[in-house]
């Protein structure tokens, strides 16, 4: 099992995940299941692991961009 800090931002329309450390690893959703399952399907292939063994740590960007 790995898991992967992720930044999270919250918009109006969508939510954006960022792993912290991993280029280009960025996903959007307009909830945040689907925004993690998204960035578990990109991860998955870089890791070797099944999407479903991936854990994230959310790091959540408090204020404007981000969420309380």
């Amino acid at each position: 099992m790995t898991t992967y800090t992720v930044i999270a931002y919250r918009s109006e329309q969508q939510w954006t995940l960022r792993a912290v450390g991993v280029p280009g690893a960025v996903a959007h959703g307009p909830f945040l299941d689907d925004a993690e399952a998204g960035l578990r399907a990109l991860l998955a292939p870089l890791t070797g692991e099944d999407a479903d063994s991936i854990t994230f740590d959310l790091a959540p960007v408090p204020g404007p961009g981000g969420f309380d």
